[in-house]
C-alpha cells in the first residue's frame, strides 16, 4: 500500500520535472520581444540560467519547484525583475518600453551583453530613437553632434573625424563586428555608411586594440544593424527630403516563421550637390548618387543562433569642371568616382553550456574605387574618355577577416574570461599599385579575463600575440579596472599599448596626374602607442528626476606616427612619413538628465594636441582647442510627439604650417557651431510616423583655414564644414501583422 502511494506521488512529480516551461516575452500591446535576456537565479545553484528569447518571444527554462529570481533584460525595455515560489507552468512577461534610455545594452567591449553603467569600458550608445531625432542618414551625421569627435570634409574624399584627438586611421569601424574596408588618405569616408538599418551606435573610447588589432587603439565605432522583424511579417518604407537638394528613399521587409527569420533592405539617397555661390557647373559639395542594400537570414536554436548576411553599397560621385570657351567649341573636364562595397558575412554562437559562449564569424569585403575622366562638349552634350593612363584609376581591395572567441565563468562567477583567434588577410591591386598585387596579413591569439575579488571591485588584463606578414608585431597588453565607490559613484581606468603597422596604399600608393603627386612609402615602421583612459561617473536619483554625471580624462603617447607629408617645399611630391612622436591629452565633462518626457545632455572637452614644430622653433609644445555639445528632447507621451534640439560648438585650433622658405607661420582654423531642431509625430502606434526641421540654423557654410596648399587641392583661406541652413521632411510607414 505504502508503495502505491509513492508511487501515485511520485506520477503527479513526472510532469513538472520532464515538461520544458517557457517564459513568453511581450510589450504592453502583446507582441513578441524577440532576443530579450532571460536570467533565473536560485539560492541552491551558483551559476544562473541565460537564455534568449526567439523571434516569438518563446524562451524555454524548464521547471523549477523552488524560489528563483527572474530578471528579463532587452535594449529597449526597462528591466524586469520578480521573484515566484516556482515556476511550474508557462510564464508570461509583459515589458514597458523606455521613454529615455540612460542605460542602454552594451556588446562591444564586453563578453556578453551588459548595460553601460555594469560596462568596464566607457562606452557612448547612441540609439535608434536619437538617429531618427536627428533625422540623420549616415554615420557623418549623427557623429558629428558627439562630444570630443570633430568632422572633416574634403570634396573628394568625403568626411572623417578625429577622436580625442587621434585621427580615424586609429580609430575601427564595424558593422556587426566585422571592419569596414576602403580607406582613402588613411580615413573612412563617414558619408558612406548608412544608417537605414541601424539599431544603435556604440563608440568606445580608450584603447581596445587587445581586442579589435591594428587601428583600434584611439576607440572602436560599432554600427549594430537589425537582425530581424519582430512580427511574423513586417514591411517599410522612409522618404526624405532636403532643401540642399538631398532626395532620400530606403525600404526594408522581412518575415520569421518562428526559428527562421528573413530580413531585406534597400534604399537609395541622391544629393545634387551645393555651393554657397550656387552658380556654375564646379561645387564645394559634390553631386553623388548611392544606391545600398543588404539582406540576412537568420536562425535561432535552443543553443545555436547563426546568419548569413551580404550587404552592397554603390556610389557615384561627380566633379563636374569649370567651362572652357574657344572659338571654335565650349567643354569641360568632368571627374566621376564610382565607389562599390560588397560584403558577405556568416556569423555563428553556441551555448555549449550553461556559462560559456563560443561565436565565431567569417567575412570578405570586396572594395573598388574607379576614376574617369571625361572631356564634355557642353555644346552637344557628348562625352568621351580623356586620353592618358593619369585621368584614369582603378583601386581594388579583398579583405577576409576571421575571428572566434570562447567566453566563460568560473564556478564563483569571480571570474569570466574571453579567448580568441582574430584573422586578417588583405589584398590590393589596380593602377594606383602600378598594376601589381600587394598584400598583408595579421593573425592573432588573443586572451582577455575579468576577476571580481569583491561585488564592488573588478579588475581586466588582457593580452594579445599577433603575427604580422610585413612587420615585426610586439605582445598587446591592456589593463582595464572598474571600482564602485559608492552607491551612485564609479572609477573606471584603463591603460593598452597600440600597434598599427602601415597600410597597403600608405607603402605602396602610386598617385600622380596634373593635380596629384602622391607616393608610397616601404619604408615606413609601425606606430607605437601607450594610451590611458580614466573616468569617474556619478548618477543621481530624486524622486523622478535622474542625473548622470561623468568626468573623464586621457593621454595617447604615439611613436613613429604615421602622416603625409611634403618633404621638400619647392618639390610637389607627397609621401607618407614617421613622425618621431606624437600625443595627445585632454579632459571630458558629460551631464545628461531625465524628468518624465523630458530628456537633456551637455558636455564640453578641451584637447591638446602636440605640435610638431616645438622642438625646432619656439613655439607652444601643445595646441589645445575646446569643444561643446548638448542636446533637448521633449515627448509629449499622449499625442506621441517628441521636439528634439541638438547643439555643438568646436572651437578655435592652432595650427603651424612650413613654408617654401623653410619659415615656420602660425595660423588658426576658427570656431564653428551648429544648431539642429526637429519635431517627429507618430501615428497608429508609429506605423506612420512624420519629422520635419531644420539643419544648421545658424547657417553655418565656411571657416577661414590654412593658407596652405595639400596633397588633393590648392591653397585655401577658407574650408568648407556646412551646407548652410536647410529644411527637411521625412515620411515613414510601417505596416506588419
Amino acid at each position: 500500500m505504502k508503495f502505491i502511494k509513492h508511487l501515485f506521488a511520485l506520477l503527479l512529480l513526472v510532469p513538472s520535472i520532464s515538461m520544458a516551461q517557457k517564459v513568453i516575452v511581450t510589450n504592453k500591446a502583446g507582441e513578441p520581444v524577440n532576443q530579450a535576456v532571460i536570467i533565473i537565479k536560485t539560492a541552491q545553484e551558483v551559476h544562473p540560467l541565460i537564455v534568449l528569447t526567439d523571434n516569438n518571444g518563446l524562451a524555454e527554462v524548464g521547471t523549477f519547484l523552488r524560489k528563483v529570481q527572474v530578471v528579463v533584460r532587452h535594449v529597449s525595455f526597462v528591466d524586469y525583475t520578480d521573484s515566484l515560489d516556482q515556476i511550474s507552468a508557462d510564464l508570461k512577461i509583459r515589458l514597458t518600453e523606455k521613454d529615455v534610455k540612460l542605460d542602454e545594452v552594451v556588446v562591444t567591449s564586453e563578453f556578453t551583453p551588459k548595460t553601460q553603467s555594469e560596462s568596464i569600458a566607457p562606452v557612448t550608445v547612441i540609439n535608434r530613437t536619437q538617429i531618427d531625432n536627428q533625422a540623420a542618414s549616415n554615420l557623418e551625421s549623427v557623429l558629428s553632434q558627439q562630444l570630443n569627435i570633430r568632422i572633416s570634409q574634403d570634396g573628394i574624399l568625403g568626411s572623417s573625424m578625429s577622436m580625442n584627438g587621434l585621427s580615424g586611421q586609429n580609430i575601427k569601424f564595424l558593422v556587426d563586428g566585422v571592419p569596414v574596408t576602403g580607406r582613402l588618405d588613411g580615413n573612412i569616408d563617414l558619408s558612406q555608411i548608412n544608417l537605414n538599418n541601424v539599431e544603435r551606435i556604440e563608440v568606445v573610447n580608450g584603447p581596445m586594440a587587445t581586442s579589435y588589432g591594428t587601428d583600434a587603439a584611439g576607440g572602436v565605432v560599432n554600427l549594430i544593424t537589425r537582425q530581424s522583424v519582430d512580427k511574423k511579417f513586417e514591411t517599410g518604407i522612409n522618404t526624405m527630403y532636403e532643401s540642399i537638394g538631398q532626395y532620400n528613399f530606403d525600404g526594408f521587409a522581412g518575415f520569421n516563421t518562428g526559428k527562421s527569420s528573413v530580413y531585406v533592405s534597400g534604399g537609395r539617397n541622391f544629393f545634387d550637390g551645393w555651393s554657397s555661390t550656387d552658380t556654375g557647373r564646379w561645387q564645394e559639395w559634390k553631386p553623388k548618387e548611392q544606391i545600398f542594400g543588404n539582406a540576412r537570414y537568420r536562425w535561432v536554436g535552443k543553443k545555436v543562433v547563426a546568419s548569413y548576411s551580404i550587404n552592397v553599397f554603390d556610389e557615384k560621385l561627380s566633379n563636374k569642371g569649370t567651362p572652357r570657351m574657344t572659338p571654335y567649341a565650349a567643354y569641360a573636364f568632368d571627374e566621376y568616382y564610382k565607389t562599390q562595397r560588397i560584403t558577405n558575412q556568416i556569423q555563428s554562437s553556441f551555448i555549449p553550456g550553461r556559462d560559456m559562449l563560443l561565436s565565431a564569424m567569417f567575412a570578405h569585403s570586396y572594395y573598388q574605387r574607379i576614376k574617369n575622366t571625361y572631356i564634355k562638349d557642353l555644346t552637344t552634350l557628348n562625352e568621351s574618355l580623356v586620353a592618358g593612363s593619369e585621368e584614369q584609376d582603378t583601386t581594388l581591395m579583398h579583405t577576409f577577416t576571421g575571428r572566434a572567441t570562447f567566453s566563460g565563468i568560473s564556478k564563483d562567477s569571480k571570474i569570466s574570461y574571453q579567448s580568441g583567434i582574430d584573422l586578417t588577410h588583405e589584398i590590393a591591386d589596380g593602377s594606383r599599385f602600378n598594376e601589381e598585387t600587394k598584400t598583408s596579413g595579421d593573425y592573432a591569439l588573443f586572451f582577455t579575463a575579468a576577476y571580481k575579488p569583491t561585488v564592488k571591485l573588478e579588475f581586466k588584463p588582457g593580452f594579445r600575440i599577433a603575427y604580422n606578414t610585413n612587420f615585426k608585431a610586439p605582445v598587446i597588453p591592456s589593463f582595464s579596472v572598474r571600482y564602485q565607490l559608492s552607491k551612485i559613484v564609479t572609477i573606471r581606468g584603463s591603460y593598452g599599448k597600440g600597434f598599427r603597422a602601415p597600410g597597403l596604399k600608405e607603402m605602396y600608393l602610386y598617385f600622380v596626374d596634373i593635380n596629384h603627386n602622391i607616393q608610397g612609402n616601404e619604408n615606413l615602421l609601425p606606430e607605437y602607442s601607450d594610451n590611458f583612459y580614466v573616468s569617474v561617473s556619478a548618477e543621481n536619483k530624486i524622486n523622478t528626476i535622474t542625473l548622470n554625471h561623468d568626468l573623464s580624462g586621457f593621454y595617447n603617447s604615439m611613436r613613429n606616427l604615421i602622416t603625409l607629408a611634403q618633404p621638400d617645399p619647392e618639390n610637389s611630391l607627397f609621401t607618407y612619413v614617421n613622425l618621431g612622436k606624437f600625443s595627445t591629452h585632454g579632459l571630458n565633462y558629460r551631464i545628461n538628465g531625465s524628468y518624465k518626457g523630458f530628456s537633456a545632455g551637455a558636455g564640453v572637452s578641451y584637447t591638446g594636441r602636440y605640435n610638431i614644430y616645438s622642438d625646432s622653433a619656439d613655439f607652444d609644445q601643445f595646441i589645445y582647442s575646446p569643444d561643446f555639445s548638448a542636446n533637448i528632447q521633449y515627448h509629449l507621451t499622449k499625442v506621441n510627439i517628441t521636439f528634439s534640439t541638438f547643439f555643438k560648438f568646436n572651437g578655435k585650433l592652432p595650427g603651424y604650417k612650413l613654408n617654401e622658405d623653410g619659415t615656420i607661420t602660425q595660423f588658426t582654423n576658427n570656431s564653428y557651431r551648429f544648431l539642429d531642431a526637429s519635431v517627429r509625430k507618430g501615428f497608429l502606434k508609429n506605423r506612420i510616423s512624420f519629422a520635419a526641421g531644420i539643419k544648421n540654423i545658424l547657417n553655418v557654410t565656411n571657416v577661414n583655414a590654412m593658407n596652405a596648399a595639400s596633397a588633393h587641392s590648392a591653397g585655401n583661406d577658407e574650408q568648407a564644414v556646412g551646407t548652410g541652413r536647410s529644411y527637411f521632411g521625412k515620411l515613414t510607414f510601417i505596416f506588419g501583422k
